[in-house]
């Protein structure tokens, strides 16, 4: 990466950058156009092709319209309907049907003309002579599925078969049947039989099927959006866009369709336009044009940096040589335009470098000397702890073994809290001070003091924040225990576990107890997030609130503590963070 820094040459990034301000505006001005014409030409394109689907679908209804008005009003005859309800079983109902029946089936199959093929009765009252005129019982239709279809639409509907299609093959496509079917109801209401259009879908789509207009493509699409008839080969597994949208492929592409109104399909459209990509051959050439102006001005551009670029050059190598010489030295300075401005600029930049080294030498020599004397403190401490190891051993010596005891807990203690370094340290060690403290008050309480500690192996080795067991212990001497009589036990048990990825210590005694409205106000100032604590820092019980701070600063607010208790029974602090 340095390489290819060093290779590049201010000329370079300056004719960059004049490149960008004559030719972006031009470019911007291009793609612009460009953006305008294509978002045109696609919205006219969209408008076209809804128009166009628009009259297809309005084509398809008006045949769709003279199908069902024959077919209702042969349905809602009221004298078929009665015929239909009735048994035929003697001379009466041969008159009637002769006379009053036949007449209207008659006129009925005279009026299907096209788009309707054939046209019948569907009824399940076998006393009916099966085949006379276009009465037919429902068993004899051989129409694929159809009582299926009458069980999901018991009044009837359009129909279709999707059996026997042959994919890309246009003379099967005109083939195939539709069927318009409508119940038909005796005036009691009871369904009595059904009328039956029959239309080929010649009739229906041929004028689209047939169309060899290669820019469009017409397709019945089924619930899938597969289409089930298409005036184009397909390619396999081919499935129509389920939103208007344009496709880029060789040619742009709009795919269109629209829900028929009453056919159980989908009408598609998908035609492509010849003027996108001669839009795209324009702008390009206006591109081309475009780089073609700026490279010429670049050009000319070019020559008048030379002279600039050949001072500049000349002051990166005066300034090489000074680094390496330890900045020792001035840059000549050039007059050219504003470059004499740089060479000044530079020269003030040294006489400043000048000045911070020897501040910096100042500053290390400081620095050595605190080191120094920091060494030199640490020889107290040292000092302190072997005069308190010398007392407790002579006071061993003497027979004084419990001083002795509470003397060498002392300097443990001491020692904990000014030779170790760092803010963490192990709980095994933190529990181990607070040992030493409660030592040290047996000097004071005697064998009433009792100390049990529950803590898991596993647990001892977890790294906590030093100073966190002792000063609660040391809150439960000065409030806890503070009123309770000489001779009274006095119990302190240190118990911590691991839940859900947090620390819990619980530090429990058997003191006076906390009121419940005194912990809950002391509970809510811990849960905020700069807790202040006015009311027990009045009492002197500070140490809770320095704990519960640290614990919120070094945990980043997922540490805190909590208090439980009654009144002259117990009170516990559970200290909890994150493990």
């Amino acid at each position: 990466m340095k390489r290819v820094s060093r290779r590049v040459k201010i000329s370079h990034l300056i004719t960059a950058g004049f490149m960008g301000l004559v030719a972006a505006p031009f470019l911007f001005l291009v793609f612009y156009n460009l953006h305008s014409f294509t978002r045109q030409a696609n919205e006219q394109l969209l408008q076209d092709g809804n128009y166009i689907l628009h009259s297809m679908e309005q084509n398809i209804n008006e045949k769709l319209d003279s199908v069902e008005t024959i077919a209702c009003a042969l349905a809602y005859n009221s004298n078929l309907a009665t015929f239909l309800s009735r048994s035929f079983n003697d001379a009466s109902s041969f008159e009637e049907y002769s006379q009053t029946v036949r007449p209207i089936l008659q006129s009925a199959a005279d009026s299907a003309s096209p788009p309707i093929q054939r046209l019948w009765i569907i009824t399940q009252n076998r006393t009916l002579p099966n085949g006379e005129s276009i009465i037919k019982h429902g068993s004899t239709t051989q129409i694929r599925a159809l009582e299926e279809f009458l069980t999901e639409n018991p009044d009837g509907g359009w129909y279709y078969s999707s059996e026997g299609i042959v994919r890309n093959s246009l003379e099967n496509y005109l083939r195939q049947d539709f069927y318009f079917i409508h119940a038909i109801a005796s005036p009691y209401g009871r369904r009595v039989g059904y009328v039956v259009a029959k239309v080929k879908s010649s009739a229906l789509f041929q004028e689209f099927l047939v169309s060899q207009d290669t820019q469009r493509a017409f397709f019945l699409l089924d619930g899938e959006n597969r289409p089930y008839m298409s005036n184009v080969v397909l390619e396999e597994g081919f499935v129509f866009p389920e939103e208007s949208q344009f496709l880029q492929d060789r040619q742009p592409v709009l795919y269109l369709s629209a829900l028929a109104s009453r056919l159980p399909l989908r009408l598609g459209l998908a035609f492509s336009s010849s003027d996108r990509q001669i839009l795209l051959e324009s702008s390009f050439v206006a591109i081309l044009a475009v780089l073609t102006v700026s490279v010429l001005f670049l050009l000319s551009f070019y020559y008048m940096l030379r002279v600039i670029v050949v001072r500049l050059q000349a002051y990166a190598y005066d300034m090489e040589d000074i680094a390496a010489s330890g900045f020792s030295g001035k840059l000549e300075i050039s007059r050219l335009y504003e470059l004499g401005e740089i060479g000044i600029q530079f020269n003030d930049t040294l006489t400043e470098i000048h000045s911070l080294m020897r501040e910096k030498i100042q500053q290390e020599t400081a620095y050595k000397d605190v080191q120094l004397q920091a060494l030199l403190l640490q020889i107290n401490p040292h000092f302190i702890y072997n005069t308190l190891d010398m007392f407790s051993g002579k006071l061993a010596l003497n027979g004084e073994y419990e001083i002795a005891d509470y003397m060498g807990d002392f300097a443990q203690m001491l020692r904990y809290n000014t030779a170790r370094p760092g803010m963490f340290l192990s709980l095994g060690e933190e529990v181990e001070y607070t040992r030493n403290y409660v030592n040290l008050q047996r000097c004071r309480y005697g064998s009433s003091i009792v100390l049990r500690v529950h803590v898991p192996l596993a647990l001892l080795g977890v790294q906590v924040l030093r100073l966190l067991l002792q000063p609660v212990v040391e809150n439960a001497f000065i409030h806890g225990f503070a009123q309770l009589p000489p001779e009274a036990r006095r119990e302190v048990v240190i118990t911590a576990r691991a839940q859900r990825g947090f620390l819990i210590l619980r530090v429990r005694d058997n003191g006076q107890g906390i009121p419940p409205e005194q912990a809950r106000r002391m509970n809510e100032a811990f849960a905020s997030p700069s807790p202040v604590l006015k009311e027990e820092k009045r009492k002197g019980s500070i140490g809770l609130e320095n704990i519960n701070q640290r614990l919120q600063l070094f945990y980043a607010g997922q540490g805190r503590i909590f208090l439980r208790g009654a009144p002259g029974g117990h009170t516990s602090v559970f200290l909890i963070f994150k493990n």
